[in-house]
């Protein structure tokens, strides 16, 4: 029985609050992580109809939750990451793009999925995967393949990273700054960095961000490519790069930015500020629940294994040269 808005809202609370009392028992991790493991276990046994609202208000309450965050993140926060490893971040996703799409194509993996993984690997996940084949024409199967893989990997991200940069030895700033470049979807990096602690959620997340804003110049490039050209019979009737990526800067990195000038003037009073921040932290719980429930699992199977080990090998590759960068 496909769910509607109000029983889609009744689902994802009932996680939020089941994670929540998880999360305040002792030794447990944070609501966030355990809220993504909730959906992950409930997928199997949801039905969610292509038309379900699950999805959507979980992209809603996650970009709700990064504005907020905001009002945590002072620019001096953001400046003390610095400039190389800002460009450190679009350097790695640009060769994570690159050579994903490369090593596709040399193993005849199709160029429209080789390019979805790609994408969605290097900048942020699932939402960049889906900006990517609306612009790319790339079919629902392949679209939904690559979603499935990038959203694998990265729940598998947000559980091994933490454990494994504390285990080389990185700082709490600097395994922040690991997980912001390495962790796919800005909700698994806010749940990977939450369970490190504070310093590393102020670290990932504007090296997080940075990524995304590659969403626009890559999607410009791929509207102008022949991937976007191949499928269509008529040039003239195609809109032109600008038209399809107009629209897709993101909004709430915009937002994200303009709470992080006003927390940075010292002007919110305290008080206002806990409240934002343990609404931001419902909202986050909310949205993992909602991202791990969406999870489609049989598409995996249908498409077969080597795309995925793909996608996987270069991001475990792309994981050891950062580390190796950073614990320098």
């Amino acid at each position: 029985m496909q769910l509607r808005w109000w029983r889609a809202l009744a689902l994802i609370a009932t996680g939020t609050i089941a994670a929540t009392l998880i999360g305040e028992l002792d030794q447990a991790p944070s609501a966030i992580a355990v809220a993504l493991v909730l959906g992950l276990a409930a997928s199997p046994f949801v039905k969610l109809g292509e038309a379900s609202p699950v999805a959507p208000m979980g992209k809603l309450a996650l970009r709700a939750g990064v504005v907020l965050l905001g009002f945590r993140i002072t620019l001096d926060d953001i400046a003390g990451l610095g400039a190389p490893t800002l460009l450190l971040a679009v350097v790695v996703s640009v060769i994570v793009l690159t050579a994903t799409v490369w090593v596709g194509r040399r193993l005849r993996i199709g160029r429209r999925l080789s390019t979805l993984l790609g994408v969605g690997s290097a900048i942020c996940g699932a939402s960049a995967v889906a900006a990517a084949g609306t612009t790319i024409e790339a079919n629902d199967e392949d679209t939904a393949y690559a979603i499935a893989t990038v959203t694998l990997i990265g729940t598998f991200a947000t559980f091994t990273l933490p454990a494994i940069g504390t285990w080389i030895g990185l700082g709490d700033q600097d395994l922040g700054i690991w997980i912001g470049m390495m962790v796919h979807d800005v909700g698994q990096v806010v749940a990977a960095s939450t369970t490190v602690g504070d310093t590393a959620l102020t670290a990932a997340i504007p090296v997080k961000l940075m990524r995304v804003l590659l969403l626009v110049p890559v999607l410009a490039i791929l509207a102008g490519s022949s991937l976007a050209k191949a499928n269509s019979t008529d040039v003239a009737d195609r809109p032109s790069g600008i038209v399809r990526v107009r629209g897709l800067v993101p909004g709430f990195v915009g937002l994200f930015l303009v709470a992080s000038m006003i927390s940075s003037t010292g002007v919110i009073p305290d008080q206002l500020a806990d409240i934002a921040s343990e609404v931001e932290r419902v909202l986050f719980t909310a949205a993992l629940f909602a991202i791990g429930v969406s999870v489609h699992l049989p598409t995996l199977r249908r498409i077969g294994p080597r795309p995925a080990v793909t996608s996987a090998v270069v991001w475990c590759l792309a994981c050891a040269a950062t580390a190796a960068i950073l614990s320098a």
